[in-house]
């Protein structure tokens, strides 16, 4: 297959499962309808888990600026609390509300519903294979960017 075909297939391919993705955790605007983006969702994740927001941060491939408008945007939302570390000025405790401990489990259904359906219907190998192949795509998307960054 010619390089322009296969780049174009595989941005249509990347199109295509970001907007599935995007449905699949997109806003609601159903009242009492959960509303969590994706990234929000795998956030209050792993607040629930008390992982540093560095890890998190990390985890996500996101800035600081990002973490802290989904922070601002679940706090609005009633679905976490932040507080000052008392032991250290400059760190943040962030918790989730009861809501965010309600809206994050039945989420958590959903997505497991949802995604135990998808793992079924490609088989437990291609759903191994598609993680691998997904995983190895974001180490040469990093190792390109800084390339262009020159910081390698």
């Amino acid at each position: 297959m010619h390089n322009t075909q296969l780049s174009s297939d595989l941005l249509h391919a990347l199109f295509v499962l970001k907007s599935l993705l995007g449905a699949e955790f997109g806003r609601s605007v159903k009242p009492g309808v959960c509303s969590l983006s994706m990234a929000e969702y795998v956030l209050m994740k792993w607040i629930a888990d008390t992982t540093s927001l560095a890890e998190i941060r990390e985890y996500l491939s996101v800035s600081k600026a990002a973490i802290s408008q989904m922070l601002s945007s679940l706090e609005k939302q009633g679905y976490l609390m932040r507080e000052t570390d008392q032991e250290n000025r400059r760190s943040l405790i962030v918790s989730l509300t009861p809501a965010g401990q309600t809206i994050l489990r039945q989420k958590d259904q959903k997505v497991n519903s949802r995604f135990g359906k998808i793992i079924a219907e490609m088989g437990e190998a291609d759903t191994l294979e598609f993680i691998r192949l997904i995983a190895k795509m974001n180490d040469a998307l990093k190792t390109s960017i800084k390339k262009q960054e020159g910081t390698i």
